[in-house]
């Protein structure tokens, strides 16, 4: 049987790196027995035995009832412990009008354990610190926090954002300095965009583009299961993108040639730079006649072939908050890809 070996590792790394192969193969069979877990890692049955009495202390790992094995005796199963830790993500965005907090904590399957949707009026810290406090009071096993604004974080402050309240809030200094925990912040559609990479089928590169009614549009890029950043934090801002159009008016929106003619233009843009498979929209005001003048204005304004896949997002909400949770459940797992975990929204 082998162990983790690596140049340079001490005896805590290789033990940590070990209980780590543990944890991520019980995690994904759910339950398993000692033996089960030494065939799937490649570790001893000492080494398992030893780090899962270290793992059940902790509260990782469960004991479960004796099954019976290939030796003759029962052999005790080990039962993934996923309420161990929990994340907890708080996003805001626009629903029918109103600016909304919506607060979930996820366990580490990222399956949605308690959701609570409010107005953010007054779009501050504390109401930031309203929700966590109650969340952290009711599920004190949250280990990670994870914040979605549309707006960019740069170096842990907001620089640019919907609200103005918060340009320049030092989001993440001071939320980790108050809880504790590891923070980190998004931006929304970049968030909806990493969400859709947990959906099955999904393709390889995709923009999502967001249209509110109140605001200018955002998108979020996703190569190959990683968002593309940027220099600060700035790709995506296609509201900036010389389209002629007056983003972020009643008006505007209720012209759906000047809207399709506008995004049209954002995805000729969008396709000359990158060449995306796919681009999904999502606008509460978009329609299904909406994509398809847009889809006839693009072909119009690009070479034969280069028209991506173009598709109505049906639940922007749910796209957003997979994507805050596979993040968040990242930051507590830095191995973690959108193919080793499997995320449920609410």
């Amino acid at each position: 049987m082998k162990t983790v070996r690596e140049s340079g590792v001490n005896a805590l790394d290789l033990k940590d790196m070990n209980m780590s192969l543990i944890s991520t193969s019980l995690k994904r069979s759910g339950r398993a027995t000692s033996r089960d877990l030494s065939a799937a890692t490649g570790l001893s049955m000492m080494t398992v035995n030893s780090l899962l009495q270290v793992l059940l202390a902790r509260g990782a790992v469960l004991s479960g009832d004796l099954v019976p094995s290939s030796g003759g005796r029962p052999a005790r199963e080990y039962v993934f412990n996923e309420q161990y830790q929990l994340v907890l993500v708080l996003f805001t965005r626009e629903v029918s009008g109103i600016n909304t907090l919506c607060v979930r904590v996820a366990d580490l399957y990222g399956t949605v354990i308690h959701a609570h949707d409010s107005p953010f009026r007054d779009e501050s810290f504390a109401s930031f610190e309203t929700a966590i406090d109650d969340c952290i009071s009711r599920f004190p096993a949250i280990a990670a926090i994870a914040f979605g604004l549309p707006g960019i974080e740069y170096q842990g402050s907001i620089v640019w954002l919907d609200y103005k309240n918060l340009v320049n809030a030092p989001i993440i200094p001071h939320f980790t300095e108050r809880y504790q925990l590891p923070v980190l912040c998004e931006n929304d559609v970049n968030a909806a965009a990493f969400g859709r990479g947990f959906l099955p089928g999904s393709y390889a590169s995709e923009v999502y583009i967001y249209v509110p009614v109140k605001y200018p549009p955002g998108s979020g890029i996703r190569i190959n299961g990683s968002i593309v950043r940027g220099k600060r934090n700035f790709a995506g801002e296609i509201g900036w993108l010389p389209v002629g159009a007056s983003w972020g008016t009643r008006e505007f929106v209720s012209d759906v040639d000047a809207v399709c003619t506008a995004l049209a233009k954002v995805v000729t843009s969008l396709t000359a730079v990158i060449a995306p498979d796919s681009v999904v929209l999502f606008g509460e005001f978009l329609e299904l006649a909406h994509l398809a003048h847009i889809r006839e204005k693009t072909a119009a304004l690009l070479p034969a072939g280069m028209v991506p896949e173009l598709s109505l997002a049906s639940d922007f909400t749910a796209d957003y908050e997979r994507g805050l949770i596979g993040l968040a459940l990242g930051r507590l797992d830095a191995g973690v890809t959108q193919t080793s975990i499997s995320v449920h929204p609410h």
